[in-house]
């Protein structure tokens, strides 16, 4: 045995004494290799880790490295497998993005994101993601903290109780404890609306309210959107998404069908588009209409075509639909409503700071909506809050409802003599369809929400504007509830807050109001005479709108667990994602130069941090990774 070899024995004793309790196996990992290979190895790491390659990779890489590079010291000396890049990713690049963030956190404000999803080897995970002002990057940013698994096999009780809003709030705050964050920095959660995230009790967000008082809690204003416009589009006929479905199935695995439908095309000089996949989310199925509408002629002269050739109930079902103007009008109309949600669904998908425009896009969306189908002058005179969108008395008749240039336009094509009931069917189905949308609205967002309705005064050219000050003298009813931010006892601090917000006019010519709101405010961050007052305006921007960055990270790991590559197991995923994040941020995987710390942490800690009382701690984890 090693350990009882003289050589070894008399190695050990020449150790330093206060050295002589760490293992045989610590003492040979504790030997440096030069800095420029660790670096190499470190630097290799990262380019599997931004480039989402399987660490299995490496081992004939190095080897051909080697091969190819045969007069390259460094090359030669390189000493890296799958193992070994799996444990610089996750516990030396992804411990170190955790500490940088970990050390921001505790003297920062912060939101948090969270959401929950089943990834292709059926482990379910929370997503956290925390969001926070950089003093390095001075914005304000989203950066992923953690994927905590919630169903653990060594813990059978957990997975019998499931994922419930207990177990995930603990997962949450002990996320914070281990690293020794005060969680009275916590100011924001946002998460979509499941009961477990938004339930009035025991769901995270009920306990988080109980456990940190004050807290925001913002219910995704995305899934918000997209739940409006799925109840809207149950008040239209099934046949349109139908039609949408059908001709997509028709074409998707037919080489010749597409072909065929190719040559339609170039004979009506449309360009060469190939349909588009209907979204498995019923409110989405209908984004491909443009496309439709688009090639609808090609369409109509393929399919006739091929109904009168092959005598296919599918192809009938599609030439019917195809050659019913009613159906046509639906798909105009379609196309001019839908993207007023989905352009407001990707204006608050955006990482930048948005949520101070949230509650003016907001009531812009409802109101159009109203517009449509209601009395313009009732519309327009009336508090957005209060007006009875159902109240028949002002509604529009359907020759005056609004739907779209092109529904106008297509409607001076239909002969109405025989189709009339049909027609105001259409115009039945279309105020249904706006009356649900307005219904879906208001019942999720409050037009007078006291937080969201005071923010835009944060934006720049509200705050120097002096004609708009004349209507905020002061920012103190803001402040009053934010008091996770600045307490209400603090009654100096709130003071200067004040005092710096009414003379803040006096720097107009010294900035800048086209940079974005929390490039500006961290400007005004750097000096002293505005101190107070921008450090709350940047903690209060922390407040999240939505949680499509949790979305980003779970697509980040479908495209790292595949059906190929299944075994990764969420301790690597979770060390991965936050190495990607690190490497990320420092441009490229060219560009990355590992810190110190991690040099240090290489040999050190790389497999597992060696316990001061054990002699056999520095076992090397198995490999997670099945390619």
């Amino acid at each position: 045995m090693h350990a009882k070899r003289k050589k070894h024995i008399e190695a050990i004793k020449r150790l330093p004494s206060t050295s002589k309790q760490v293992s045989a196996l610590a003492s040979f990992v504790a030997k440096k290799d030069p800095p420029h290979i660790q670096i190499a190895e470190v630097k290799l790491t990262g380019f599997f880790v931004e480039h989402n390659l399987a660490y299995s990779t490496v081992d004939h890489l190095t080897e051909l490295l080697k091969n190819i590079f045969t007069d390259s010291q460094i090359a030669q000396k390189i000493s890296l497998k799958r193992t070994k890049a799996t444990s610089i990713a996750t516990a030396v690049i992804g411990d170190s993005e955790k500490e940088i963030i970990a050390n921001k956190l505790k003297y920062n404000k912060f939101s948090v994101i969270t959401d929950e999803s089943t990834d292709i080897s059926t482990q379910k995970s929370s997503c956290i993601v925390l969001r926070y002002y950089d003093n390095e990057t001075k914005q304000i940013v989203s950066k992923f903290w953690e994927l905590s698994k919630i169903f653990d096999k060594s813990n059978p009780d957990l997975a019998n109780e499931g994922a419930t809003g207990k177990n995930l709030f603990n997962a949450l705050i002990n996320s914070f404890e281990n690293q020794s964050i005060p969680v009275t920095n916590l100011i924001g959660f946002a998460a979509d609306g499941c009961s477990v995230m938004m339930g009035d009790k025991n769901s995270v967000s009920s306990r988080l309210k109980d456990h940190c008082p004050d807290i925001i809690v913002m219910k995704c204003v995305c899934h918000s959107a997209h739940l409006c416009a799925s109840a809207a589009c149950k008040e239209l006929p099934r046949r349109c998404e139908d039609l949408s479905r059908h001709i997509y199935g028709f074409f998707k695995s037919s080489a010749k069908r597409q072909c065929q439908f190719a040559e339609f095309q170039e004979f009506l000089n449309l360009k060469p588009h190939k349909m588009l996949h209907p979204s498995q989310t019923r409110w989405l199925s209908l984004v491909a209409v443009d496309r439709i509408l688009e090639q609808w002629t090609a369409l109509q002269l393929c399919f006739t075509k091929t109904w009168l050739s092959e005598k296919l109930v599918a192809t009938e079902i599609i030439f019917n639909s195809l050659n019913d103007p009613i159906v046509k009008l639906y798909f105009s109309f379609l196309s001019w409503i839908l993207p007023k949600f989905t352009d407001f669904n990707n204006f608050f998908q955006s990482e930048t700071v948005v949520i101070t425009f949230l509650n003016d896009k907001i009531q812009s969306l409802f109101r159009d909506i109203l517009l449509c189908f209601l009395n313009r002058d009732y519309v327009m005179r009336h508090d957005l809050q209060i007006i009875d969108f159902e109240n028949k008395d002002f509604f529009l008749r359907n020759n005056q409802m609004y739907l779209g240039v092109r529904v106008l336009n297509d409607l001076k094509k239909i002969v109405t003599a025989g189709n009339q009931s049909e027609i105001n069917n259409f115009f039945t189905n279309c105020r249904n369809f706006l009356v649900t949308s307005a219904r879906e609205i208001k019942k999720r967002y409050s037009m007078s929400d006291p937080v969201l309705s005071k923010l835009h005064i944060l934006n720049p050219e509200n705050a120097m504007s002096s004609k708009f000050r004349e209507s905020v003298p002061s920012i103190f009813p803001l402040v009053d509830l934010l008091p996770r931010i600045v307490p209400k006892g603090n009654i100096t601090l709130i003071q200067r807050i004040d005092d710096q917000w009414r003379r803040i006019l006096d720097k107009y010519n010294d900035v800048d109001l086209t940079l974005p709101t929390d490039k500006f405010w961290g400007e005004l961050n750097v000096g002293q005479d505005y101190k107070e007052l921008s450090q709350f305006v940047l903690d209060t921007l922390c407040i999240p709108h939505s949680n499509a960055q949790c979305e980003r990270v779970f697509s980040h790991v479908n495209l790292m667990n595949t059906k190929v590559r299944n075994k990764l197991t969420i301790e690597t995923v979770n060390g991965t994602l936050l190495a990607a994040q690190h490497i990320k941020d420092a441009g490229s995987c060219i560009n990355y130069k590992p810190s110190d710390e991690m040099l240090r942490k290489l040999n050190l800690c790389m497999y597992k941090k060696i316990h001061p009382s054990s002699t056999a701690s520095t076992a090397a984890p198995k490999d997670t990774d099945s390619d």
